[in-house]
């Protein structure tokens, strides 16, 4: 995930590289001519101080000298700025966040519950265990989640839990006060725009309920032949912020629903349509 940390840190192993040129040069040639497993990927792994003086791990590439270990740091740590900066141009205060639905379902979690551990996380939202561990890491560098400090954790600041404390077995999150005002962001008229524009196939499926009437999760998988997970979190995550919401009525009309035209449908799964702002936003995409 591109981010400023991420960047931040390609450049600080570079400094870090260049500050210490002559321990890493002679830490590369030892290694040349021993055997071992950095044979296998033609990578080194060794531990520097910093300039700042804190020990940092860094995986060397074998063959290159120290200047250019440094160069292609610099290089990558660039190019990486001038995505994100492209990012930040399209989705503005979005760009920290990963582009996946499950990432946004993740945070309003938290803002409900207030701190939980990624395994009860996955079983809230239905997802894998796996990927919210991810998920939750990539926040963390983005500095939109915090880790909750060791220790018991009191029933009125964990709501997922319902003992009155509990005490702490796994790695806790919670939003940082960079998430909460993403949150609110996602709650202004110019954040639901910039989620059409950030998150992927957001526009596309909103587009589809503006033109065809009330669908649900499996059909459109079916249709538009995406997983159907991910079509059922993406659903979920535009009906958060506010683009999408449940389909009220008991039966579906053929005047309602175009995608599948019918005299009428028996409402038997959970079917969305589009909101007022949503319809809105699609117009002024399509005008822009």
């Amino acid at each position: 995930m591109v981010s400023d940390a991420e960047i931040e840190r390609l450049r600080r192993e570079a400094d870090t590289i260049m500050t210490r040129y002559q321990e890493v040069e002679t830490r590369l040639e030892s290694a040349r001519e021993e055997s071992g497993d950095h044979w296998d990927d033609g990578e080194l792994s060794v531990t520097l101080d910093s300039p700042q003086g804190e020990p940092l791990d860094i995986t060397l590439d074998l063959h290159a000298d120290p200047a250019s270990n440094a160069e292609s740091r610099y290089e990558r740590a660039k190019e990486l700025e001038a995505e994100l900066e492209r990012k930040r141009e399209i989705v503005g205060q979005l760009a920290p966040l990963p582009a996946d639905p499950v990432a946004y379902l993740l945070c309003y979690h938290l803002d409900r519950v207030e701190g939980n551990y990624p395994r009860s996380m996955a079983g809230h939202l239905d997802a894998d265990r796996g990927h919210v561990e991810e998920l939750c890491e990539e926040l963390l560098a983005a500095g939109l989640l915090e880790r909750v400090e060791s220790g018991t954790v009191k029933q009125r600041r964990v709501k997922a839990k319902q003992a009155d404390e509990v005490r702490q077995h796994h790695t806790y999150y919670r939003l940082s006060r960079e998430g909460d005002h993403l949150l609110r962001f996602l709650g202004e008229r110019e954040g639901q725009l910039n989620v059409l524009r950030h998150l992927p196939d957001g526009r596309r499926l909103a587009e589809r309920l503006a033109r065809g009437g009330p669908d649900y999760a499996r059909m459109t998988a079916e249709e538009l032949g995406m997983e159907f997970e991910y079509v059922r979190h993406l659903y979920r995550a535009l009906r958060r912020v506010g683009l999408v919401t449940d389909y009220e009525g008991s039966t579906i009309k053929a005047s309602e629903r175009k995608l599948k035209p019918k005299d009428e449908t028996h409402r038997k799964h959970t079917y969305f349509v589009t909101t007022d702002r949503a319809e809105t936003l699609l117009r002024e995409l399509e005008s822009g």
